[in-house]
């Protein structure tokens, strides 16, 4: 298991955090670029994945029609994701002059909601703040580090009853020796109560600290990121197997948890895909192994966090 996301080649994160306490802010934006080339001319092929539908995105169903990528990816909070498209959008308007004359384009949004630990009535997520992610993940550099935890979309996240919010994982994969590629993972957890907790198959629950209880709901992101040479069809069938990642971690997929999975590959090809077979099997071993690992991350790299009413969301003891 290597370091994130971004040893897929080509993917670049960028976070903006916004943090203060009258109001109470704890929020921001996230910003993945599936790819460093210019997306509108050279989109990539993905797939989306609902585990269950409880959020508000945006984007995605031109995605699912599609079957491709073809503007920057941002997380937020729930409130926040109007505001986070406008900026991504004004981000592309001043790249490419022709834009909405009369072509558009689609930038994907999705959300948790932060609400507990942010006071999410004062909208302090501007466009100009996701102007700002984009253009840092844009001007970051190959393989760069990711920061995890209590940053940008996920300042205000809370995930099995302890701080949560970003975190991410990859790992090399060799199917059937023809081919050798990374896949990563990114998280923005929010979903979970205290006694759902698995860490490596042991359930530790609400054992040992002060977890905040309440219900499982909250939601969680999962974006999947390849240089496999894999077609949308294909990337669908990996994202499907998020759920064994999160399963892995005690998700329970509740009533009011939007689970949301976004997949990509950055390989490119004029060849026909590869007819699917047993190669496809340590792809998915791996979705699995890397989402878990990257939920576990955002955990462990979390840090104790004040919030609304003076709640306060520790760190998970148990990564």
């Amino acid at each position: 298991m290597t370091s994130g996301i971004t040893d897929v080649p080509g993917v670049r994160v960028a976070h903006v955090t916004l943090s203060q306490d009258a109001p109470v802010v704890r929020t921001g934006v996230t910003c993945v670029l599936p790819h460093h080339r210019d997306l509108l001319a050279h989109p990539v092929p993905a797939a989306v994945h609902v585990v269950n539908g409880y959020g508000k995105p945006v984007g995605l169903s031109q995605v699912v029609e599609l079957g491709e990528l073809e503007a920057p990816v941002l997380l937020t909070g729930t409130l926040a994701v109007g505001a986070v498209h406008e900026g991504a959008v004004r981000e592309l308007l001043g790249r490419h002059p022709d834009l909405g004359r009369p072509a558009t384009v689609n930038p994907v949004v999705l959300e948790c909601n932060d609400g507990r630990l942010h006071d999410a009535r004062t909208l302090a997520v501007r466009p100009a703040h996701a102007e700002a992610a984009v253009r840092a993940a844009r001007t970051a550099g190959e393989g760069h580090p990711i920061g995890q935890g209590a940053v940008g979309a996920g300042t205000g996240m809370v995930a099995f009853g302890w701080k949560g919010g970003i975190g991410t994982a990859s790992v090399p994969v060799q199917d059937d020796g023809r081919v050798r590629a990374t896949l990563g993972a990114l998280v923005l957890t929010n979903m979970g109560r205290p006694e759902d907790l698995v860490v490596h198959g042991r359930r530790v629950g609400a054992r040992g600290g002060e977890p905040v209880a309440g219900p499982a709901d909250g939601s969680v992101v999962v974006l999947l990121a390849t240089d496999a040479r894999l077609d949308a069809r294909q990337l669908g069938r990996l994202a499907r197997r998020a759920q064994n990642g999160l399963a892995r971690t005690g998700v329970p997929t509740a009533h009011g948890s939007g689970e949301f999975v976004l997949a990509w590959s950055t390989g490119s090809t004029t060849d026909a895909p590869r007819r699917d077979g047993g190669w496809l099997t340590p792809w998915f071993d791996a979705v699995a192994e890397v989402v878990e690992e990257a939920v576990l991350s955002s955990l462990r790299h979390a840090c104790a966090t004040t919030g609304l009413d003076g709640l306060v969301a520790d760190r998970c003891p148990h990564v």
